[in-house]
């Protein structure tokens, strides 16, 4: 697993996990990870995504599954005054199990299994994280 930051966030944002807890909880034993922080200030949908799911709030993290089964997680910057500590609790509680869960569904496929590229979204809208996973070639 290799970890990336690419964005100084200023005192106004924050990210909804950190490297602590990607590493040591969670990712420790996947080896075809790259995890990065900031790479881009927002998330944005693949041009090759025909049907993009209609979003109500703020992508805080993404998660995509190649056709040569490297996995790529994005962690973006989002305000402290719209992401605070319930949030972060909520996103290290049930938020990466889950992603943990779908990155292991998706290392597991056989290679004719997958067809294209699957991604996995995380979105907070203020009150709760909602996930939308998307398929495209």
């Amino acid at each position: 697993m290799k970890i990336g930051f690419f964005r100084n966030l200023n005192k106004l944002e924050t990210y909804a996990t950190n490297r602590r807890q990607i590493k040591q909880l969670y990712f420790y034993s996947e080896e075809e990870i790259y995890v990065s922080f900031g790479l881009n200030r927002k998330f944005e949908f693949d041009s090759r995504c025909p049907r993009p799911p209609q979003l109500n709030g703020i992508v805080v993290a993404s998660v995509s599954f190649n056709r040569d089964k490297k996995i790529n997680i994005n962690f973006y910057p989002i305000s402290q005054d719209l992401y605070n500590q319930s949030a972060t609790n909520e996103f290290h509680n049930e938020v990466l199990p889950s992603i943990k869960e779908w990155v292991h569904n998706q290392t597991s496929k056989p290679e004719t299994a997958v067809l294209g590229v699957e991604q996995f979204l995380i979105e907070w809208d203020g009150k709760t994280h909602l996930s939308h996973q998307l398929k495209f070639l």
